[in-house]
């Protein structure tokens, strides 16, 4: 059993990472988001392999477990452990699994197959795994909006279009940021409290993406975070963070569910505005 001042679950766990993770030196930083990141590695690997993936020694994770209230290294394993026990694989353990796993194809019609079967399981995923409070907190948040402005680079910029696309079936005021080269940073400092930034980035996380968090963050600027992972670095300064996860196969990443997630978070806006459109309409008669 865990020490009496270590948190006992995973959950307690990573929400203690969380709120430590801004304090901890960068090497522990980095273990932490290993195991949080592979929960399943982390429940039965050794401590040599699991630090090997990290790029790390072991001594990091040991120094990690101790920082966090554990006894040594074993006893934080056993949290992941009892959670794998517990339950099925995680959402994100399987996408990252598969990437694993997918060979490259030798023809192009394999590809599209196994292009189409990491589509198909991300959205599975989304379905069973999406935290219904953080879309809610989104919808709100977009809803109060003075104006939604929409950030999401390399990867992320189909994504990102897109839900500027979608979000203008709304009646909010949205706007698309980083279209025009080096006016980002500008851009960013025209936005002003009451305004909402929706960013979107995924691992390695573009240093741009994560620099205009920071700063609107500063600004007084509500951010609403898409990205894969609640210890991504621009995620501490989202008022909510909404993670989706992607396959990846053979070296290239579908947009799927993260497509699916910015639908959904678009309609159920509208239908905030329309059910809210409906009801002053009611109380006027």
């Amino acid at each position: 059993m865990p020490s009496s001042a270590a948190p006992l679950t995973l959950e307690a766990l990573k929400e203690l990472v969380t709120q430590r993770f801004d304090g901890l030196p960068v090497r522990l930083q980095a273990a932490a988001r290993h195991l949080v990141d592979h929960p399943n590695a982390a429940a039965v690997d050794t401590i040599k392999s699991l630090s090997g993936a990290a790029g790390l020694q072991p001594s990091v994770l040991m120094r990690l477990a101790k920082t966090l209230g554990y006894s040594g290294f074993s006893e934080m394993q056993s949290v992941f452990r009892d959670a794998l026990l517990s339950q099925t694989q995680s959402y994100g353990e399987r996408m990252r699994t598969r990437g694993r796993r997918a060979t490259a194809p030798q023809a192009s019609g394999d590809m599209l197959r196994l292009l189409c079967e990491g589509s198909i399981e991300s959205l599975q995923g989304l379905r069973d795994a999406i935290d219904a409070q953080s879309l809610r907190d989104a919808i709100e948040i977009l809803a109060g909006a003075r104006s939604i402005h929409v950030l999401g680079l390399r990867r992320a910029w189909p994504i990102a279009t897109y839900l500027v696309y979608l979000l203008s079936r709304s009646r909010r005021v949205v706007r698309l940021l980083g279209g025009m080269a080096g006016m980002l940073p500008d851009e960013v400092q025209a936005l002003q409290p009451g305004d909402v930034l929706v960013a979107i980035s995924f691992h390695p996380f573009h240093a741009d993406t994560v620099a205009a968090v920071e700063r609107a963050h500063a600004q007084g600027v509500s951010v609403v975070a898409l990205t894969d992972g609640a210890l991504s670095p621009f995620a501490r300064h989202a008022r909510t963070v909404l993670e989706v996860r992607d396959a990846e196969i053979a070296g290239f990443r579908t947009v799927a569910a993260s497509m699916a997630l910015c639908h959904g978070l678009a309609v159920g806006l509208v239908m905030k505005e329309e059910s809210g459109a409906a009801r002053g309409k009611r109380h006027r008669s």
